[in-house]
């Protein structure tokens, strides 16, 4: 892969109401990444769980921002809003119940650079028990 010398920021994007029981195991496979150059949006479409207890965790990580919906607004309405935060060049959306592979993005990036005429890159999934095991 030749992005050494290319870093374009990379926006997770994630839509978080009330999955505070899995948000902490999505954001730590996210700081688990071999590409480093990105960036979490969270909105939050007013969750009543715990959600602000891991939002504070990360309080102090600038790479981060949280922003809040004042009333649950939807799915679609609080994707939205992450694409409108997103300052990223490419932007990806994770959902908070999921944790993704660590070289993800950079797979991803190494798609989007090798391809630049293609809009839209995805990627395949695999289900998995609450404890992350296949």
């Amino acid at each position: 892969m030749e992005l050494q010398s290319i870093q374009p920021l990379f926006s997770v994007l994630i839509a978080n109401y009330n999955n505070g029981q899995y948000l902490e195991d999505c954001l730590k496979s996210i700081f688990a990444q071999t590409y480093e150059h990105w960036e979490i949006i969270i909105v939050d479409d007013a969750s009543t769980d715990n959600s602000r207890e891991i939002y504070q965790k990360y309080a102090n990580d600038q790479r981060i921002r949280v922003y809040y919906n004042s009333k649950n607004k939807g799915c679609g309405y609080t994707k939205r809003k992450c694409v409108e935060y997103a300052s990223g060049e490419i932007c990806g959306f994770v959902d908070p119940d999921d944790a993704i592979d660590p070289v993800a993005i950079e797979i991803m990036m190494s798609a989007h650079h090798d391809h630049p005429d293609h809009s839209l890159i995805y990627s395949t999934h695999y289900v998995c028990d609450r404890f992350l095991s296949i």
